[in-house]
């Protein structure tokens, strides 16, 4: 349940179908009002599915002023401080867990449907057939080069932070149904979007991210607003204070949050940070 008169004191904004347009540009009015909050004491952590490449331009835009400033990335497996880039905290594949994915991911390249990881500042393709033209088009909105690697270098590659399957949804639809019982010991997984289904380490999300740094800065849920759009925001949303569904949001994300701000193309994210910080700070 939401603390309706805790003070929110951090707000952890995801980044595609939320803070960024359906064409991956930042409005104006989310960035005034991600200054504004700055400026009022609260804390703006960017929570997101993307690698450290994909999030430069953007975190380039925003008026982050301190060196107490985090990002929380590739879905919370990694969490960095700001100002520098070094890494607070972070979860990579074992071996087994490699061998298990590469398993499973064999019958969806059959049917175009390809596997990739990543590390830092890597994506890996692993296919036995060139990048698919949805695999490419991640690589551009990542600002991550393709590299393609064998099976062989996937298992002995000890850096992976997550792995995703990229195909057309009609051939992702059916994966949950396929998961094993042995790949779920070792993943949590989550479609993120219709066309990508993320696999991170067990019990890893933006919600144990979240909560793994606010716990490091004396915080708790009920000082936390998180907004999202999609199935990788649900146990963020759900674990917040105030969990704030973007207009654009699946109807998932809708179901369990504590409000519903306007579309990405509408600047939902300003929106929210008006109704629920800035407002509130003026009474």
């Amino acid at each position: 349940m939401t603390n309706k008169h805790a003070e929110i004191k951090l707000v952890a904004i995801d980044l595609d179908g939320t803070m960024l347009t359906n064409e991956k540009t930042l409005p104006q009015a989310n960035i005034d009002a991600v200054h504004q909050a700055i400026q009022a004491g609260v804390q703006v952590v960017i929570c997101t599915g993307r690698t450290l490449p994909g999030v430069r331009d953007v975190i380039a835009q925003l008026p982050f002023e301190g060196e107490d400033e985090f990002l929380i990335l590739q879905n919370g497996a990694v969490t960095h401080r700001l100002h520098d880039l070094s890494i607070v905290s972070q979860t990579v594949l074992t071996r087994e867990a490699r061998e298990v994915l590469l398993d499973f991911a064999r019958d969806f390249d059959e049917e175009g449907a390809q596997l990739v990881a990543f590390d830092q500042e890597n994506m890996m393709l692993m296919s036995q057939l060139p990048a698919s033209p949805i695999v490419e088009n991640d690589s551009k909105v990542l600002s991550t080069p393709i590299t393609v690697f064998s099976n062989e270098e996937f298992l002995a590659y000890e850096a992976f932070n997550k792995a995703m399957v990229l195909g057309e949804p009609h051939v992702l639809d059916g994966i949950r149904e396929r998961l094993s019982e042995s790949l779920l010991t070792h993943y949590s997984p989550v479609r993120s979007q219709p066309i990508i289904a993320e696999f991170l380490v067990k019990g890893v999300s933006k919600a144990s991210g979240l909560k793994a740094l606010t716990k490091q800065l004396g915080l708790e849920a009920a000082n936390v607003m998180a907004i999202g759009d999609e199935m990788n925001d649900l146990e963020m949303i759900k674990w917040a204070g105030l969990g704030v569904a973007m207009g654009n949001a699946v109807e998932a994300i809708k179901a369990v949050a504590d409000a519903v701000t306007t579309h990405n193309d509408e600047a939902g994210v300003a929106h929210a940070i008006e109704r629920y910080i800035l407002s509130e700070k003026k009474l």
